[in-house]
């Protein structure tokens, strides 16, 4: 009796579908690496931006303490600085939308442009100007410092940032256990929209004190608990002072990075 060697039908089928489970696992790989990608690029734009930043809060002597015009004669608060509005009042801080600064506190590196049908970019723009998306900013803050020269200044570099977004939520005693350079927040009766900003918040802007600011500091996430929703928790590092009451965090959207620098303002 003749015997027939080669593949059966269902061998056929097996392969097959082995080759398809590989298959989807490589088509699977792609999109989640154009998002890492994506997040590089913004990660890259955004630490050149603040690079900039720093240099520009410097040359256009930007801290300096004699805005007679802008500031009241209090000047022990937090001074926050951006060309876009946020939700008042703010405790702690003194906010002064800068309208003049929204070219100067954009990012020049994602240039807005068209290509035509020979694949010939177009950078024209509005007006026939170049421009970028608008969507790398950056801003600043500072406490002023009367008996001293010198400023220090913490520049934030952003990505995407809704300003409306931005909460400001108060803490009382039990709610803030502190650690080493850090601290646990628990925010109680919290709304969805809270937990859901400290999903996507990297920093936070802790202040503390009287109605007059006496600290505060720009703190880093590590990390965050939403297993509650309604009393989501977070743990950040950072400058803070436990022994200090009256606890003020400022939960910001959009903020990518942090740097504080040190100068002496022009007067």
């Amino acid at each position: 009796m003749l015997q027939q060697r080669g593949i059966s039908l269902l061998e056929v089928l097996a392969a097959i579908f082995v080759v398809g489970i590989g298959l989807l696992g490589v088509l699977a790989v792609i999109p989640f690496g154009a998002f890492q990608v994506s997040k590089a690029q913004h990660a890259e734009y955004a630490s050149n931006m603040l690079a900039n930043a720093t240099e520009e809060v410097v040359i256009r002597n930007l801290g300096k303490e004699s805005w007679d015009t802008v500031l009241p004669p209090d000047y022990t608060k937090f001074v926050w600085c951006e060309p876009y509005s946020i939700f008042d009042p703010l405790t702690h801080i003194r906010h002064v939308p800068v309208e003049e600064w929204k070219e100067i506190m954009r990012g020049q590196d994602d240039l807005v442009y068209n290509t035509y049908d020979d694949k010939r970019p177009d950078f024209s723009g509005q007006g026939n100007k170049i421009q970028s998306s608008g969507k790398y900013t950056w801003f600043f803050t500072y406490l002023p410092k009367v008996d001293e020269d010198d400023v220090d200044i913490d520049v934030l570099a952003c990505y995407n940032r809704v300003p409306s977004d931005d909460r400001q939520v108060a803490v009382s005693g039990g709610e803030f256990v502190p650690s080493w350079r850090g601290g646990t927040f628990t925010f109680t009766n919290a709304e969805a929209s809270l937990s859901e900003l400290l999903s996507q918040a990297k920093y936070v802007f802790v202040t503390w004190g009287t109605d007059h600011a006496e600290g505060g500091a720009w703190c880093r996430i590590m990390f965050v608990d939403r297993s509650n929703p309604s009393s989501p928790k977070i743990i950040v590092t950072g400058d803070l002072d436990s022994a200090c009451d009256n606890k003020h965090v400022y939960i910001p959207s959009g903020v990518l990075y942090h740097k504080q620098i040190q100068y002496v303002p022009i007067r």
